[in-house]
């Protein structure tokens, strides 16, 4: 993948759990039980597969914080456990990276910086971006491995 670029995603369905706090807990970890809850309760319902992509979706709904959901894609007619959301997301145009080791906060400042250069709107209504983890992404026993996306328009 080069450095940046644009890429269209279709609407999809979305299943998976939420985590709600400032952005100091989630720095800190806090974060991370509801990442790890939401890929084995995913496993083993078997709305995932050992081999399904992880997504985070994350919505700035709040002053210092945010609400962040972790899980995968399904099918529109996916039977889920009633602590669990889902989630139709619409289709969009995505300015994505990829991201290894910690402080992704970086990413995303060149991402964002990338896309205004390129005469792109930054989409910050909603989903403020998304974030897709490898099938055996561990938060608590590896450093990030991920493909960051922030909603992006022309002007």
């Amino acid at each position: 993948m080069a450095d940046f670029e644009i890429v269209r995603k279709s609407s999809f369905y979305f299943i998976g759990m939420k985590w709600t706090g400032t952005y100091e807990a989630a720095a800190h970890g806090d974060i991370f039980p509801v990442i790890e809850e939401a890929r084995d309760r995913l496993l083993s319902i078997g709305i995932a597969q050992p081999n399904s992509d992880f997504i985070g979706l994350s919505y700035q709904d709040r002053p210092g914080g945010f609400t962040y959901y972790f899980g995968t894609e399904a099918l529109g007619n996916t039977v889920f456990p009633s602590n669990m959301y889902r989630i139709i997301v619409p289709s969009h145009d995505y300015a994505v990276t990829e991201h290894k080791g910690q402080h992704a906060w970086k990413s995303y400042e060149k991402l964002m910086k990338w896309a205004v250069e390129q005469g792109l709107s930054v989409q910050q209504n909603g989903l403020d971006h998304i974030e897709v983890y490898d099938a055996d992404y561990r938060p608590y026993k590896m450093s990030p491995s991920l493909k960051i996306g922030i909603p992006v328009k022309k002007r």
